[in-house]
């Protein structure tokens, strides 16, 4: 199976996403739609920690933690909070 999107996307990512979405039922899902959104997201800045902040725009507003060392294809670690959709 191939990388469908610019990053490969951890396990972590995809639970992250399940979590904070609160709407995706299976891992499959979860996993397709990080890769759609991956799709649509910007690079803001590195971080001192070396990972780079990429947010999707909106009306949905992601935040991903992507690791690019250079071996290969950078990784979408995790999925940060701060969605409008997941904000009361």
């Amino acid at each position: 199976m191939g990388i469908a999107g610019p990053w490969f996307v951890t396990p972590h990512a995809v639970r992250q996403y399940q979590v904070r979405a609160r709407r995706w039922g299976s891992y499959e899902q979860a996993l397709g739609e990080l890769v759609r959104l991956a799709r649509t997201a910007h690079r803001v800045k590195r971080l001192p920690t070396g990972a780079v902040l990429y947010r999707t725009g909106r009306p949905e507003r992601w935040r991903f933690l992507v690791r690019e060392d250079g071996d290969g294809l950078p990784q979408l670690v995790t999925v940060l909070k701060g969605s409008d959709r997941t904000r009361k």
